[in-house]
């Protein structure tokens, strides 16, 4: 039988190392980074979201049989493999993994001839960002006097082998008896400067971020809580002639 195996060539890892050797460098918004970097990420379908599990899937083709032989923990298949359960070209991960790479082998059968060859499949798996708010330390303001809190966000844990994943934003606002809002006007950065409400009440006022390079879901920051209370009313004044 004859067996082939699929490597990356040389000058392929070369320039993987190259590009990663200043790790702090790596900023990853588009497939087009990403491919900078790794020149087998090709498509946002390898990039998996943090929590998901990933499905492998190979279409039928008469005369060929095809099984998910092994996963590796590495951009480049070197390493200790994990074997994989039996499957018939298609494969689902029984739990979500890691962040990080993997390279996962494919073994394609010809069932006329015998012969086979194992083909690479490269995926990566995002980190879990978190998102945490920096309030301004007086957050209470009277209905009648407009003034602007500034709210600042925090993204951790979005970094993972040298490669940072930015994120987008969204702020919003929720009334104690209302729905969130979102916030139009400077809503989508990293910091919010916020005018504050005309009706007496109290709101909390938080961020949703997810990646620039894949939306996943939502995730969503700790609350901060702006208290507007109510002003004093003009009073009915009587004016006369003495």
């Amino acid at each position: 039988m004859n067996t082939k195996s699929t490597i990356l060539k040389t000058a392929i890892i070369c320039l993987f190392s190259a590009f990663t050797i200043d790790a702090s460098a790596q900023s990853i918004s588009t497939i087009g980074d990403f491919t900078a970097v790794n020149g087998n990420m090709t498509s946002v379908n390898q990039v998996i979201c943090t929590g998901k599990k990933i499905h492998l899937e190979v279409p039928a083709l008469a005369g060929t049989t095809y099984v998910w032989e092994t996963r590796f923990a590495s951009a480049d298949g070197s390493g200790t493999g994990t074997a994989l359960a039996a499957n018939t070209g298609t494969f689902d991960e029984p739990a979500a993994l890691a962040a990080g790479y993997y390279t996962y082998k494919l073994k394609a059968t010809n069932t006329s001839t015998g012969c086979s060859e194992i083909y690479d499949q490269l995926v990566f798996v995002l980190p879990e960002q978190t998102v945490t708010v920096t309030a301004p330390s007086d957050v209470a303001a009277c209905n009648n006097v407009s003034e602007t809190f500034n709210f600042t966000s925090n993204v951790t844990n979005n970094t993972v082998g040298g490669l940072t994943f930015p994120v987008t934003y969204q702020w919003f606002t929720k009334a104690s008896a209302g729905t969130e809002t979102a916030v139009a006007t400077g809503g989508t950065s990293s910091t919010l400067a916020l005018t504050s409400p005309t009706t007496a009440e109290t709101y909390e006022v938080y961020v949703k971020t997810t990646y620039a390079l894949k939306s996943c879901d939502l995730v969503t920051s700790d609350k901060k809580t702006v208290t507007v209370t109510n002003g004093p009313t003009r009073p009915t004044i009587t004016i006369a002639g003495n």
